[in-house]
C-alpha cells in the first residue's frame, strides 16, 4: 500500500509540474516586489515560481508589476499598488470550474482561457463598484484607491480588449427601491457615498474596443470607446511586454 501511494504521488506531481497541492497558480514574472498573505497568516514575499492559493491576498509594491498564470492557463497581471483577494478558485486538473477575485484597489489585466463547450465555469473580477464576468476574453479593470481608509473605492474602469464582458455596475439605489433586473436601467439619486446595502445593479454588455466607468459621483455608469491613454500607461506597457500572442 505504501509503495502504491508513493506511485500515485509521483504521477500527480508529473501532471502538475511546479504547482504545490492547493495552489491555484504561480508567479511567472515579477518586476520589483510583491507579497502574498494567506488567510489568517502573515505576509510573505513573492518570487518567480512561487505558488498562490485560494484565500490569498496579493499586494504589489511601488513601481512593481506582477504576472500570474492560473492552473487552466489563464493569465492575471497586477500593477503597482494593487491589492487582490482570491476568494474562489476551483480547478479540476487544467480545467476551470470557477474563479472569483476581489480587486480592492489598483490595476488588473486578465487573459481568460475559454471554458469547454457547454461548461458553466465562471471567471469574475469584482471591485466595490462593479463585477466583471467573462467566459474567455482579455480585459482590464482599474479600481481607484478609497479617499479615506475603510471607505468604498470611488471609481471602477473596465476595458475590453477582446471578446465580451458583462459588467454588473453597482449604483446608489433610492430608499425602498427594488434591485434592477438584468437589462434594466435605474434612475439614481445625486452625489453621495453609499453603503453596500444601498446598492442596485445595472447590467451592461461590453464588446471589444469598449469600456465603462462606474462611480458614485455622477450616479450612473458611463460606457464608450476605449481610452487609449490608459492602455498606454506604465502598467499597459508591462502588459504588452508579457501578454504573448493574441487570439487569431
Amino acid at each position: 500500500m505504501k509503495r502504491q501511494a508513493r506511485t500515485w504521488a509521483v504521477l500527480l506531481a508529473g501532471l502538475l509540474p511546479g504547482l504545490a497541492f492547493g495552489a491555484v497558480g504561480r508567479v511567472e514574472v515579477l518586476e520589483g516586489s510583491a507579497s502574498r498573505t494567506p488567510e489568517g497568516g502573515a505576509a510573505r514575499p513573492l518570487a518567480v515560481g512561487a505558488d498562490v492559493e485560494v484565500k490569498d491576498t496579493l499586494e504589489v509594491g511601488p513601481k512593481s508589476n506582477l504576472k500570474l498564470t492560473l492552473n487552466d492557463g489563464s493569465v492575471l497581471m497586477l500593477g503597482e499598488g494593487s491589492r487582490l483577494f482570491i476568494s474562489e478558485a476551483d480547478f479540476e486538473g487544467q480545467e476551470r470550474k470557477g474563479f472569483v477575485a476581489k480587486l480592492g484597489l489598483g490595476k488588473l489585466w486578465a487573459s481568460v482561457k475559454k471554458a469547454l463547450a457547454g461548461s458553466q465555469a465562471k471567471f469574475e473580477v469584482e471591485t466595490d463598484r462593479a463585477v466583471a464576468g467573462v467566459r474567455g476574453t482579455r480585459f482590464r479593470v482599474d479600481a481607484a484607491a478609497p479617499v479615506t481608509p475603510g471607505a468604498l473605492s470611488p471609481r471602477t474602469l473596465v476595458q475590453v480588449e477582446e471578446g465580451r464582458v458583462q459588467v454588473a455596475a453597482r449604483l446608489p439605489a433610492k430608499p425602498g427601491e427594488p434591485k434592477a433586473k438584468p437589462g434594466e436601467r435605474t434612475q439614481v439619486p445625486g452625489p453621495r457615498e453609499v453603503t453596500r446595502e444601498e446598492w442596485t445593479e445595472t447590467f451592461i454588455q461590453l464588446q471589444a474596443g469598449r469600456q465603462v466607468v462606474v462611480d458614485a459621483e455622477l450616479g450612473r455608469a458611463k460606457a464608450g470607446a476605449l481610452d487609449r491613454k490608459v492602455a498606454g500607461d506604465r502598467f499597459g506597457r508591462f502588459v504588452d511586454r508579457n501578454q504573448g500572442p493574441k487570439t487569431p
